[in-house]
């Protein structure tokens, strides 16, 4: 598959121009499949004439990124810098779901959840480095040009208690949970099928992802799942913060060692509601009540006294901090059934890869 990328920035206001392609998906730039005997120069301008009514000049190639080596439908990426002029087209229409964004508004839609993906910050923010030292009219893309991604796996090591400085925690989480190089290969395709042609994905790519992972009481609380995977906190998951909050939701994962130190800190995000590194009493009693009806088998959230819930409170804080003596914990945040069962590719990504595959043929 062979796409162009427009990068559409206005000079005079330092913004970008992004579309949603897809209904609720977010704002990304806008992009398209290269037709047959149309030079990728030719598909900017056609994607571009459609947007807006201006006048647009094609500056220079941005990037190209190439992911033949990637575990997915082999596409080749060419990002394309394309300024705004200042004629206007009698016969352009504006479209309906498109947006100017600067360099703070686009914070704003982060925080929001607004985009497909994060490249429209990053890109933002290299082109307008790059401008300030070298101006417009000696704009330069500077860098290397060329990006062939490549899969980063990470070792599955079984834990070593004789030696825990043999593997990281990342590494003994994927050998607790059992997660080769061959199905972190399948969760990658599955991650991507859901975040294409992002390398990012968001909280609606998140949910989609995830609905036949949970069940019907576990999705309303869809984004305290998020909030756990989001290690980093930018609103956005990578292909590894995908990876590593799977491997802490599974069944097999152990809660002991450095595993359970992992799934803890999951946990921890995954009750903190507020996400600000304090967990309120509050939020505790919706930690313990979890635990409680887990461990008794209640389908319901039947919370217990209030009484009980302090005094466990004041236990953890007063004997046990550090030393994991607060019972329960390896019921919360799991899955229901182990990960390799549960892996799918999203439909959508399918379909592009059936009429490639029709195409080519």
């Amino acid at each position: 598959m062979k796409l162009v990328v427009c990068v559409i920035i206005d000079k005079e206001v330092d913004a970008l121009l992004l579309v949603e392609q897809s209904l609720g998906r977010g704002y990304w730039f806008p992009f398209d499949e290269i037709k047959q005997g149309e030079t990728r120069a030719l598909a900017a301008k056609r994607i571009t004439s459609k947007l807006c009514p201006y006048d647009f000049e094609l500056v220079n190639v941005l990037k190209i990124r190439c992911s033949d080596l990637l575990p997915c439908l082999p596409s080749t990426q060419t990002y394309y810098l394309i300024t705004k002029g200042r004629l206007t087209r009698a016969n352009g229409t504006n479209l309906v779901n498109s947006i100017w964004m600067n360099f703070e508004r686009m914070k704003t839609a982060i925080k929001n959840r607004e985009l497909l993906g994060l490249e429209p910050y990053y890109l933002l923010k290299n082109i307008l480095e790059r401008q300030q030292v070298n101006g417009w009219d000696d704009f330069i893309s500077g860098g290397q040009i060329f990006e062939e991604s490549i899969l980063q796996f990470i070792d599955c090591k079984q834990p070593d208690p004789n030696n825990q400085l043999i593997a990281s925690p990342q590494e003994q989480l994927m050998g607790s949970a059992k997660f080769n190089a061959k199905l972190q290969e399948r969760i990658f395709k599955e991650f991507y099928s859901y975040t294409f042609p992002s390398e990012y994905m968001s909280f609606q790519a998140f949910v989609e992802a995830m609905d036949n992972k949970l069940s019907i009481t576990e999705k309303t609380k869809i984004q305290a799942y998020f909030r756990a995977f989001d290690a980093q906190q930018k609103s956005y998951l990578t292909y590894s913060d995908y990876l590593l909050g799977l491997a802490a939701m599974d069944p097999s994962t152990s809660h002991g060692g450095a595993p359970a130190e992992q799934r803890c800190r999951y946990i921890f995000r995954f009750y903190n509601i507020k996400n600000n590194g304090n967990m309120s009493i509050e939020e505790f009693r919706e930690l313990h009540t979890d635990i409680q009806n887990l461990k008794d088998g209640k389908a319901n959230n039947d919370a217990p006294p209030y009484s009980e819930v302090v005094s466990a409170f004041k236990y953890i804080f007063l004997n046990s901090v550090g030393q994991l003596k607060y019972r329960g914990t390896p019921v919360v945040f799991r899955l229901s059934t182990i990960v390799q069962d549960l892996l799918r590719m999203c439909k959508r990504y399918k379909d592009v890869k059936t009429d490639n595959s029709n195409n080519q043929g």
